[in-house]
């Protein structure tokens, strides 16, 4: 079941690249922030409210309210500086340099959480910077 929503996902974010471009046909990069960020405020609103309904507890722990609003400053920012990006620069080029994301997860998730190295972890991640060398070589 894990597989089926992790393949959801990356279906969803896939999508999105197009339909960003789409946006920014006729919007500026800011402009398109704040009509997603609105439209997601709407959507949150209405996930919590079903989750409360259903009897979810929510405790607002410090640590989750901290992190959470770090991540939205983050966030939002990065996806305005993706969008202006994805204005001035190929849809392809951009999507696909911004996907090796992962490369800095991994990084911080080894230096700041210990996480574990394995010879299979920085294979995948050789790929990655392998795969992304191949892919703007060619564009």
């Amino acid at each position: 079941m894990l597989y089926v929503i992790i393949l959801m996902v990356t279906f969803i974010w896939g999508i999105n690249g197009i339909i960003d471009r789409q946006a920014l046909q006729t919007g500026h990069p800011l402009e398109v922030n704040f009509i997603t960020a609105f439209t997601m405020l709407i959507v949150a609103l209405v996930y919590l409210m079903a989750a409360k309904l259903g009897g979810m507890p929510f405790q607002f722990h410090r640590n989750t309210v901290l992190f959470a609003m770090t991540n939205g400053i983050l966030v939002p920012t990065a996806y305005v500086v993706f969008l202006y990006a994805l204005s001035r620069g190929s849809l392809t080029t951009v999507v696909t340099i911004t996907a090796t994301y992962p490369i800095v997860t991994f990084v911080l998730a080894v230096l700041l959480m210990n996480e574990a190295v394995s010879a299979s972890k920085v294979a995948g991640m050789a790929l990655i910077v392998l795969g992304l060398f191949l892919f703007v070589r060619q564009s």
